[in-house]
């Protein structure tokens, strides 16, 4: 059987300024282990993807914004006709960076949101000022005109807040907003207690169903947690959440 990647998510870096509770590769600012490759690296894989698949691939991390020469790994991969995208966490961005997106044909971006509140969301990325920073990213992506979309993880510590980021990312003028549930790997593993149980999973995924019926403005998807197995009485309505297709 022949397959062929639609899409690819490449951690660019493991470093990143942000240490959040979920980091499914325990990134943070100095990383020893595993270095940066280099620029001529990251134009070779971009060769060997070209040679046998046109997927989108999205510049991920870490934050691949903390590499200097991410838009030219984005300007080469544009060059070759892949669909560049980036995952970012938002802090870093400013007025160059947007030019930077758009110049070197980054089609999409999504950022994180974890939380309504900064109370929320920094509790969650483990850094103050993170919400704050991604608020100025996306406003900074709208007067830039550059599309967005929005990504929410989910614990115990912060699955009430799904509703109010739905309302808050309607507003955001995001293009999709894709509800995530946690996997337990990285750093993930160091809080398993917070991980939802399958009942309230559930009721999660039924909330999300009643609310997609009536969503037609917005894209959203939820992200079904591959670490829950078993079966329950109360299957959810709807179980064809699938993996995220991401930008």
């Amino acid at each position: 059987m022949e397959f062929e990647p639609k899409w690819i998510a490449w951690e660019i870096t493991r470093r990143c300024n942000l240490k959040c509770v979920h980091c499914r590769s325990s990134s943070e600012l100095e990383v020893q282990e595993h270095p940066d490759f280099s620029l001529e690296e990251a134009k070779r894989v971009l060769d060997d993807i070209n040679s046998y698949a046109s997927p989108v691939v999205v510049l991920s991390g870490g934050e691949p914004l903390l590499r200097k020469d991410v838009f030219d790994i984005a300007t080469y991969g544009t060059d070759l006709g892949l669909r560049m995208c980036m995952a970012t966490n938002g802090t870093l961005v400013n007025d160059e960076v947007c030019r930077g997106i758009k110049e070197s044909g980054i089609k999409m971006v999504s950022l994180s949101l974890d939380g309504a509140s900064a109370a929320v969301h920094d509790n969650f990325r483990n850094q103050e000022g993170a919400f704050e920073g991604t608020m100025n990213a996306i406003r900074l992506f709208n007067e830039h005109k550059i599309p967005f979309l929005i990504n929410s993880s989910f614990t115990k510590r912060n699955k009430e807040e799904a509703p109010k980021i739905y309302e808050l990312v309607k507003k955001l003028g995001a293009t999709a907003w894709y509800l995530f549930m946690i996997v337990p790997t990285g750093r993930g593993e160091e809080i398993m207690e917070e991980l939802i149980p399958e009942s309230e999973y559930e009721d999660i995924l039924n909330w999300h169903y009643d609310m997609e019926k009536e969503e037609h403005d917005l894209l959203v998807r939820p992200t079904c947690a591959p670490s829950i197995t078993g079966s329950s009485s109360s299957a959810p309505r709807r179980r064809e959440t699938g993996s995220n297709d991401g930008p």
